[in-house]
């Protein structure tokens, strides 16, 4: 006869196993095609992903209502300007949950940025992405793969630090 403890203590050492899984392989992704899209930018213009093969991208997925993304916002802007000359297209993606084009507009004002933001209706994007939270910021190598994943808001000089060994 098994001793009680034996069957909980796998499945506690199972769950573990399953977590530490879905914690590290999204990160990893040095070989995961990135999922194709083709959104409309809020210029009017349409963006579809496999056509920027070739150039690193940074998928930075945000909302105006998240103070968390509207606190990164600042330095996604520098950085696109920086690593633009370097290959790097950023692209802010708004969720579009409870936003609306003028209401995105008037938060990012008449000042010119240099990422591009996207408008992802019905979250569809953020989805085939397996966002579950926001900010959170994708970076694509030039094949077209995942390479990184970063959750929460970048913080001053960190998306050159994860872009360091891509570009």
């Amino acid at each position: 006869m098994q001793p009680k403890w034996r069957v909980p203590l796998l499945i506690i050492l199972l769950m573990v196993a399953v977590l530490a899984l879905a914690f590290f392989l999204p990160h990893r992704g040095d070989q995961v095609s990135a999922p194709d899209f083709t959104l409309p930018a809020l210029d009017g213009s349409q963006v579809n992903l496999k056509r920027l093969q070739g150039q690193v991208v940074v998928l930075n997925f945000w909302a105006t209502w998240c103070p968390y993304c509207v606190a990164e916002m600042e330095e996604l802007d520098a950085a696109a300007g920086r690593l633009a000359p370097r290959g790097v297209k950023v692209l802010a993606v708004n969720i579009m949950q409870r936003e609306t084009i003028q209401g995105i507009r008037a938060f990012l004002g008449e000042k010119r940025h240099n990422y591009l933001v996207l408008l992802d209706r019905g979250s569809k994007v953020a989805d085939a992405y397996g966002v579950s939270g926001i900010p959170t910021t994708f970076i694509i190598d030039r094949q077209g793969r995942l390479r990184r994943v970063k959750k929460g808001p970048l913080a001053p000089g960190e998306l050159d630090r994860l872009l360091q060994d891509i570009i």
